[in-house]
C-alpha cells in the first residue's frame, strides 16, 4: 500500500486501518480525523498539515516577533508597566512574589531582571514560596511579613488570582498589590468574575477595555511577565522606541516566557508558538550564563545540535522544578536572574546547574519509588480491577511535591485517573490528581466535595487536602462517579493512541522527510509531536535494554542499505505481548518520527507509542 493513498472513512473502508476499538499492545487506536482527502504525491509535512488543519501554523523558521501581541492585548499590562515605573520613580520598596515551577521562576527572572536594568540599586526582593512551609501563592501571614519589611509594593507573578483573603489582608496592612496570573478566575455563585482587591489585575481571560481580548486566552506566567517588563520599559524611556540595553534585555525575557510557555504546558499555537519557537533560537546564544550551564549539565551542546522543545521540557524544566518539589526553588531564582556573564557568573552558574541535577536526580529516584509502591498496593487492594476506575492511595512516604508526576505515570500505565497523596502527620492528606482524556477529574471532585478539606484543578489535573480517615470514604465516591460517568459516555479505561497518518519505512529513512516534520515544531500541547502508522514490517533486530531491561530497541530495513531505528520507553511492563507480536510476524507500528543526533551524525528514529501484530 502507498502512503499517497488517502484515509477514508473508517466505517466504511477496510483501508483506513484503525477506528475507534482497535488496538495494539497497550492502547486503542484511532486517526486523527476520520475522514481525510486523497494526499498523493504531498510530503509527510504536507499530510501533517491537512489533518492538523491549525489556523496560522507558522513553521519553525518563519516565526518572528510579528506573532507577539505587544502589551495593549494584556487586560493590565500597561497600567502594570506604568505603575511599577512610578514605583521605580518614587523610590518605592518592590517585594515580587513568584512560584516554585519553572513558570513561576521565570516569570519573577524577568520582572526583577527588567527593574535591575532600569534602575540599578532600587530597593527591590524577590520571595518565591516553600512548598511545604508556606505552600503555594499568597499568604496571610506571608504578605504581613511582606509587609513588615517595608514593602510599599507586592507583585505577584504566576499566582494571587484566587488569594482574595492573603490580598485583603495586603490592602489592610496598607500594602498595595499588582497580580500578573494566569491561573483559572473565580467566579460568584451568578458565575461572575471576582476579582481580587489588587489595585491592578493582569490576566489574559480578562476583556481589554471593555472589548474582546487581542491575544491568546491561555499564556503562562512567564509571558505575562514579559509584557509587563515591556510595558514598564516603555512607561520608563516614554517612548516605545527603547534604547539597546532594555531591547536585549526583552530578548532575553522572550527567551524565559517561550520557556516557561514550554514549560508549563501550554498551547503551542499561536502567539504562545511564537515565544516557544523565538526561545528555542534564541537559546543556544543567551547571554544568561544560568540558561547556559543547565544546557550543559543537561548533557546538551548547542554548538552542534538544535535545541528542541524536549529538550526544555524534559531536561530543564525538571531541573529547576525539582527544587519546588523538594523544597526551596530559591537557587533556581540566582541561576536564573542574579549572575552576571563574567568569569565568577558563569563559575556560580555551574556550580548551580550541578547542585540542581543532583537534586532531580534524588527527584527521579523518589518519583520511581512512589510508582512501584503505588502499584502494589493498588494490585493488592483490588483497584486494577476493570470495576475500579480510579486510583486513589495515601502514604506518609510520599513527598506531596512528588505525587502528581507520579500519578501522570500510572495514568498513563492504567488508564485510569489517579489520585496520590502524602499523609501528613497533622492528619491531613495533600496530593495530585491527573486524569484521562474524556474523563474530568474536577468534575469527580465536585461530586465528591465532601470529602475533601479543599481542592481545584481542571479537568486533567488537580491538587486536593483531606483528611486521612477520609481517604477509603473519598475513593468510594469517586469509583462511583467515575464509573456512572464512563458507563453515560461509553468510555473505557484503555489509554488511546492518535494517529495522524500513514508513513512506510522508505519515508521514514529520508532525512529530508523529517526534516521538513521538524519545520512544524515545536510540538506540545494543543501541537503534539506527529504519529504515523506503519504497516507490515519485519524488525531486523529487537533488544531489550537499560538498567532493568524496560527499552524495547528495534531496527528496520529501509531502501538503499538505510537502516531505522526505533525505540520505546517504560515498555518492560508489555514485555509479553510485545514478544508475542513479534514472534507471530509482520506487525503494525504506531511512532513518532525524529531526528537522532549521534556523534555528530544525523539519524532517522523512530519513538515507539504501540504495536500490534499486522493485519495486512
Amino acid at each position: 500500500m502507498s502512503i499517497a493513498d488517502g484515509i477514508t472513512d473508517p466505517q466504511t473502508d477496510a483501508r483506513t486501518g484503525p477506528a475507534d476499538g482497535d488496538r495494539g499492545v497497550m492502547a486503542a487506536w484511532r486517526f486523527r480525523q476520520p475522514t481525510v482527502p486523497g494526499a498523493a504525491g504531498r510530503t509527510l509535512a504536507d499530510r501533517l498539515l491537512r489533518v492538523r488543519a491549525i489556523p496560522g501554523l507558522v513553521r519553525f523558521g518563519d516565526a518572528s516577533y510579528r506573532q507577539i501581541v505587544p502589551p495593549s492585548g494584556l487586560a493590565g499590562a500597561e497600567a502594570a508597566g506604568r505603575r511599577l515605573a512610578d514605583a521605580l520613580a518614587r523610590g518605592e520598596r518592590i517585594t515580587i512574589h513568584g512560584d516554585y515551577d519553572f513558570d513561576g521562576v521565570a516569570g519573577a527572572s524577568i520582572l526583577a531582571r527588567m527593574i535591575r536594568l532600569l534602575s540599578p540599586g532600587h530597593p527591590l526582593e524577590v520571595v518565591l514560596p516553600d512548598r511545604y512551609t508556606t505552600g503555594y501563592g499568597l499568604s496571610v501571614e506571608g504578605v504581613r511579613a511582606i509587609r513588615e519589611t517595608g514593602t510599599d509594593l507586592l507583585v505577584a507573578v504566576d499566582c494571587g488570582i484566587t488569594a482574595h483573603e492573603a490580598i485583603d489582608a495586603a490592602v489592610d496592612a496598607g500594602l498595595e498589590t499588582l497580580v500578573l496570573d494566569h491561573h483559572t478566575l473565580s467566579t460568584d455563585e451568578r458565575g461572575a468574575v471576582h476579582l481580587p482587591a489588587a489595585s491592578i489585575v493582569v490576566h489574559p481571560g480578562l476583556p481589554v477595555d471593555g472589548v474582546d481580548r487581542i491575544g491568546d486566552d491561555e499564556i503562562c506566567g512567564a509571558a505575562i511577565a514579559f509584557k509587563v517588563a515591556w510595558a514598564l520599559g516603555v512607561a520608563h524611556h516614554g517612548s516605545e522606541r527603547l534604547p539597546e540595553p532594555a531591547k536585549r534585555e526583552l530578548v532575553e525575557a522572550t527567551t524565559l516566557a517561550g520557556l516557561g510557555t514550554i514549560a508549563d504546558v501550554m498551547p503551542l499555537t499561536g502567539e504562545n508558538r511564537g515565544l516557544a519557537t523565538l526561545a528555542l533560537r534564541h537559546l543556544p546564544r543567551t547571554a544568561n550564563p544560568g540558561l547556559r550551564a543547565l544546557l550543559v549539565e543537561s548533557g546538551h551542546d548547542p554548538v552542534i545540535e538544535a535545541v528542541h522543545e524536549e529538550t526544555i521540557a524534559f531536561q530543564l524544566a525538571p531541573r529547576v522544578n525539582a527544587l519546588g518539589r523538594f523544597g526551596s526553588p530559591m537557587p533556581a531564582l540566582e541561576l536564573l536572574c542574579d549572575l552576571a556573564d563574567d568569569d565568577a557568573g558563569r563559575a556560580r552558574a555551574r556550580t548551580l546547574a550541578i547542585e540542581i541535577s543532583g537534586v532531580n536526580e534524588r527527584r527521579r529516584a523518589e518519583e520511581k519509588r512512589i510508582v512501584e509502591e503505588a502499584i502494589v498496593r493498588a494490585e493488592a487492594e483490588g483497584q486494577l480491577a476493570d470495576d475500579h476506575p480510579v486510583i486513589v492511595l495515601a502514604s506518609p512516604n510520599w513527598k506531596r511535591g512528588l505525587v502528581g508526576p507520579a500519578c501522570a505515570k500510572l495514568v498513563e500505565r492504567f488508564g485510569r485517573p489517579v489520585l496520590l497523596a502524602e499523609a501528613c502527620d497533622d492528619g491531613l492528606a495533600r496530593g495530585s490528581a491527573r486524569s484521562i482524556v474524556g474523563y474530568s477529574i474536577h468534575d469527580g471532585m465536585l461530586a465528591a466535595a465532601g470529602h475533601f478539606e479543599r481542592f481545584g484543578g481542571h479537568a486533567a489535573a488537580a491538587g486536593f487536602t483531606v483528611r486521612t480517615e477520609g481517604i477509603d470514604g473519598l475513593r468510594r465516591s469517586l469509583v462511583e462517579h467515575a464509573r456512572a460517568a464512563m458507563r453515560d459516555s461509553a468510555r473505557s479505561m484503555v489509554p488511546t493512541v492518535e494517529i495522524d497518518c500513514r508513513a512506510d519505512i522508505a519515508e521514514l529513512s529520508r532525512l529530508e522527510a523529517l526534516q521538513g516534520l521538524r519545520e512544524l515544531a515545536p510540538f506540545g500541547a494543543g501541537h503534539p509531536k506527529p504519529t504515523v502508522l506503519i504497516e507490515t514490517v519485519r524488525p531486523i533486530e529487537t533488544r531489550w535494554v537499560g538498567g532493568d531491561g524496560n527499552t524495547l530497541q528495534l531496527s528496520f530495513a529501509a531502501e538503499g542499505n538505510r537502516i531505522v531505528k526505533a525505540v520505546w520507553f517504560r515498555a518492560g511492563a508489555h514485555k509479553g505481548e510485545i514478544e508475542a507480536a513479534l514472534k507471530r510476524g509482520p506487525i503494525d507500528v504506531v511512532a513518532s518520527p525524529d531526528i537522532n543526533h549521534w556523534r555528530g551524525r544525523l539519524e532517522p528514529k523512530l519513538m515507539i507509542s504501540d504495536l500490534r501484530p499486522s493485519r495486512g
